[in-house]
């Protein structure tokens, strides 16, 4: 029986110098895992970054100055043409962010939806649902303070993301999936490049107003396959940071004098202190609860940081 989890880094593997001695202790040895690298062409990718240099698969996926070419590649291999999907655009405001058209939206979104894409490609190449029986995607701008959960623990019908940052929707920065459910998730390009027409449609009748982000079309995307009610949520066990040097395409961060580097989503950091102070056992381990409780008790415990009420 397939045993095995397969941790993929997404879109960059930057801040190594800082994240990769609590990523390898957190999640690749407390999971027995290995790592896969799906990242955009950069000087970087050399044995000098610890990501690449421990990587078990590297995948290097093309960087465009309008992302919307990458986005017609991938209609013509899977759908023997190209159209004008990029219509879309007219659906606002930073949800496709990289491509450009009239109507273009800022920030990286649309990139990360190219890459998903290209990942399940690459997922699908090498035939690697064969081999592996999960896979957690995820950031290489992760210092991690909690040991992730064993993944037996996880149940493999559902899809598991960290609760919080959700703009709207749920937050794209880590997931762990099965074969079940990983195709659902890591396509969200397909309906865009398919039938451009009734997405607009769906999405305008969902919400007409210029609002959309990545969050909520993960979200609307798994709701119109019938498959939100397959998510389940963890805490926050890390939190995204970069130094003076790493480039970022959308969050500068908040620079810690203390730590001596950019914690980029602040938010993130408290979640991660509260799950580290009130949901692990003494041997650090994390503790699950059912998804109602846990929900429950996630958003509780950040009502009362808010209110200044726990530390």
């Amino acid at each position: 029986m397939k045993k095995k989890t397969l941790v993929i880094i997404l879109g960059q593997a930057r801040a190594d110098k800082l994240t990769w001695t609590s990523f390898k202790t957190y999640v690749l040895d407390e999971l027995k895992a290995d790592l896969a690298l799906c990242i955009g062409e950069s000087p970087n990718n050399n044995s000098s970054n610890f990501y690449w240099d421990h990587a078990k698969y590297r995948w290097i996926v093309p960087e465009y100055e309008d992302y919307g070419e990458g986005f017609d590649q991938i209609q013509l291999e899977r759908y023997g043409h190209i159209t004008n999907w990029r219509r879309i655009l007219q659906v606002r405001n930073q949800w496709l962010g990289g491509i450009k058209g009239e109507g273009e939206h800022p920030g990286s979104a649309g990139i990360l939806i190219y890459f998903r894409a290209k990942l399940f490609d690459f997922i699908e190449r090498e035939n690697l649902t064969d081999h592996y029986y999960r896979f957690i995607i995820t950031r290489s701008d992760f210092i991690w303070e909690v040991p992730h959960p064993n993944i037996e623990r996880l149940e493999p019908n559902f899809i598991w993301i960290p609760y919080g940052e959700f703009y709207g929707g749920v937050t794209d920065r880590h997931v762990v999936l099965s074969e079940q459910n990983l195709g659902a998730y890591l396509n969200l390009i397909d309906p865009i490049l398919e039938d451009t027409d009734d997405l607009i449609r769906s999405m305008m009748a969902a919400n007409p107003k210029p609002i959309w982000n990545l969050e909520r079309y993960i979200l609307f995307h798994l709701k119109r396959i019938n498959m939100a009610s397959e998510i389940r949520f963890l805490p926050y066990m890390m939190y995204s940071v970069r130094d003076r040097s790493t480039p970022t395409r959308w969050a500068q961060g908040v620079y810690d004098t203390e730590l001596g580097y950019y914690i980029k989503y602040p938010t993130e950091k408290e979640r991660t202190a509260l799950t580290k102070k009130f949901l692990t056992f003494r041997s650090g381990k994390l503790i699950l609860l059912s998804n109602r409780l846990m929900v429950k008790v996630l958003k509780g415990l950040y009502l009362l940081k808010q209110r200044n009420i726990i530390s």
